[in-house]
């Protein structure tokens, strides 16, 4: 008898471990700027041992967000010199520092559709949608009212459920659209099977969103974030092109 409330005990002691560590990193949303969200969660693990890798997320509206190109500089050089809240590294590029894809920003169209199996983001009259490349291109030839844009790959979420996705691991960069039309944006400080990253996006109690799409990750995986309440920096390994600011 003494052997099974030992072992009853310690079980309760792992599940009490992996509560507190739910508890810590799995936070609700709380605001960080005016219309300016921030949550971090832990995906993998399981256990008080480790393993997990941290999500640090940040939830907006159509209109604080924007597509941003030019020199090549690290998120935190990219917020300062765009007087932005937060910016997360964007799409594509190539080892010239040449981006690969749609960008459009404020309006102006900066690099041209690439013909690939990628998504795009874009904003236009305030709504934020993703679409596949070849409905992007079939939809909005002219890119009229479109305000902001990046494409890149692959969709990690359509219409709520995850797509089919190579098995690999690595950083994560990423950004999605819930039902109520706020955008998320996020990256994962640590390596994620893409599994992993697309099932977060999905779950309603992860990011919960209707479409996600994934952006450059690995190396390029970064954030900047200096709020009045918050203020963080996940360094990536090069400077990127473009980015997503929120501002």
């Amino acid at each position: 008898m003494r052997r099974v409330f030992f072992g009853l005990a310690i079980i309760l002691l792992i599940a009490f471990g992996v509560w507190q560590l739910r508890a810590k990193t799995e936070t609700r949303w709380h605001t960080i700027a005016p219309g300016v969200e921030m949550r971090t969660l832990s995906v993998g693990g399981g256990s008080t041992l480790g393993g997990a890798t941290e999500i640090i997320a940040l939830r907006t509206t159509p209109s604080h967000l924007k597509i941003l190109k030019g020199e090549t500089r690290d998120a935190s050089a990219w917020r300062e010199d765009e007087k932005s809240l937060a910016v997360i590294n964007g799409g594509f590029f190539d080892p010239k520092g040449k981006t690969l894809g749609l960008r459009v920003c404020d309006g102006a169209k900066k690099g041209d559709l690439h013909n690939a199996d990628w998504g795009v983001f874009f904003i236009r009259k305030g709504k934020a949608g993703v679409l596949h490349t070849r409905d992007f291109k079939k939809k909005y030839t002219s890119y009229v009212n479109i305000s902001q844009a990046v494409q890149c790959g692959p969709r990690l979420v359509v219409d709520g459920k995850t797509t089919d996705l190579k098995p690999q691991t690595a950083r994560r960069t990423g950004i999605g659209i819930q039902r109520d039309g706020k955008i998320i944006v996020a990256i994962s400080d640590g390596a994620l099977p893409f599994d992993d990253w697309a099932n977060l996006w999905a779950k309603s109690d992860g990011l919960n969103c209707r479409d996600a799409l994934n952006l450059d990750g690995g190396g390029s995986t970064q954030i900047s974030i200096k709020t009045k309440k918050k203020s963080l920096e996940v360094s990536g390994l090069w400077p990127v092109p473009d980015v997503v600011a929120i501002r």
